[in-house]
């Protein structure tokens, strides 16, 4: 019950703390500059040699096309092996998340960096529809690995892979200079909101069909 109660309460401090971010980013609040320009400054001077065709390509497994394909594949699968509540968890979150993020480019128009263009991006800046494609692809993944494998040594591995990969995504955006950190963050925000929310409504028994359970007793079989 007290587990529940934190997640909880977890789920409405991302929404809120997601919602005055953005309303920040919005109004160009001075404290979202200073973020910004920290973090870009701490990124340019610790690069560590990262080749720019290998950032290109790890960026782009976190592009919205990317993820929708591996989004489609891994529903097929998910269906195949009868692993419906995954399958409906895991693509409830990646639509949720590409509306919103949709939405909020169009409401907020906020124009890209300027700095250090290393690639063409058109639409608008915040949030990052790279990062949270990531998040609400890998992370969702992650969660459904946790009930199917029962092994540590896999559940670590497969945690490493997940949380490299939306961070090195993140990082990627911000080094390209196609995002502001601050859209890295919004973005994460947005992603780990709409997780939290539907991971509540998955385990609620009044949901119609969403269970969460469901995978576990599958994988159980």
């Amino acid at each position: 019950m007290k587990s529940s109660k934190y997640f909880h309460t977890l789920n409405i401090i991302l929404i809120i703390v997601f919602i005055l971010w953005s309303i920040a980013v919005a109004m160009q609040a001075n404290f979202i500059t200073v973020f910004d320009n920290h973090f870009i400054g701490l990124i340019y001077h610790h690069h560590y040699g990262i080749s720019m065709t290998l950032l290109r390509t790890l960026s782009e497994i976190g592009g919205t096309v990317s993820t929708i394909i591996i989004t489609l594949l891994l529903l097929i699968l998910f269906s195949i092996n009868k692993y419906y509540y995954a399958a409906i968890f895991l693509a409830a979150n990646k639509i949720v998340v590409v509306i919103i993020n949709t939405i909020l480019k169009d409401l907020i128009r906020r124009p890209r960096p300027s700095h250090h263009h290393y690639m063409y991006e058109g639409s608008f800046s915040y949030p990052s529809g790279h990062s949270s494609s990531a998040l609400s692809l890998y992370i969702p993944l992650l969660i459904i690995g946790f009930f199917i494998f029962k092994k540590i040594s896999t559940r670590i591995l497969m945690s490493t892979i997940a949380i490299l990969l939306v961070i090195i995504i993140g990082y990627s955006r911000v080094y390209l200079g196609v995002h502001y950190p601050s859209d890295i963050m919004g973005a994460y925000l947005l992603a780990g909101a709409t997780l939290t929310t539907l991971i509540i409504l998955f385990r609620s028994k009044n949901i119609f069909v969403l269970d969460f359970k469901g995978i576990k007793k599958q994988s159980d079989n």
